[in-house]
């Protein structure tokens, strides 16, 4: 499902009236953001997480940002979103992803690197990109059963990284 129309369910039952009021923008806007028209702004989208706190809504939009390059929400035919699978698939990935970055030569220099091992440090980039989505969908798969926040989650682990130095500020 596409942003606009995910807001679009999101905002329900409230109007784009009403959103638009709650955002100070103009009910066009809103109208123009759900079909697609155009693309919901940085400082309108921060409004969004604010007022929503909806991780899929995260998802979504921070996928719009990069052009793809962000988790999408797994919503095919053979996926079942709820704790217990989500859990034994991300202890899944995280297994495959330590065998292959374990595995991977990392420590040599890029430049001495043979094809094969060139390929081997790309296929353990991939099983992290699989841990990176599974993680991803357990965190939103709690806070939507157990009723965790989302942006207060993403909150905490930004002081955590700030406060451990790995980040200069917030």
């Amino acid at each position: 499902m596409q942003v606009g129309k995910y807001l679009k369910e999101l905002r329900k039952p409230s109007s784009q009236e009403q959103l638009a009021l709650d955002l100070n923008l103009s009910r066009e806007a809103v109208s123009s953001y759900e079909t697609g028209r155009a693309k919901i702004p940085v400082d309108i989208a921060g409004k969004l997480m604010e007022k929503f706190d909806d991780p899929w809504f995260a998802m979504k939009i921070a996928r719009q940002y990069t052009n793809g390059a962000w988790v999408p929400k797994l919503d095919g035919d053979f996926i079942e979103l709820n704790r217990s699978n989500v859990v034994l698939k991300t202890i899944e990935e995280l297994q495959e992803a330590i065998v292959a970055v374990k595995g991977a030569p990392f420590v040599k220099h890029p430049k001495s690197l043979a094809a094969y091992e060139l390929q081997d440090i790309q296929n353990s980039l991939a099983e992290t990109i699989d841990v990176i989505v599974a993680a991803s969908h357990l965190v939103a798969v709690s806070c939507e059963e157990y009723g965790f926040s989302w942006n207060e989650l993403w909150d905490q682990h930004t002081m955590k990284l700030v406060s451990s130095g790995y980040m200069k500020n917030a």
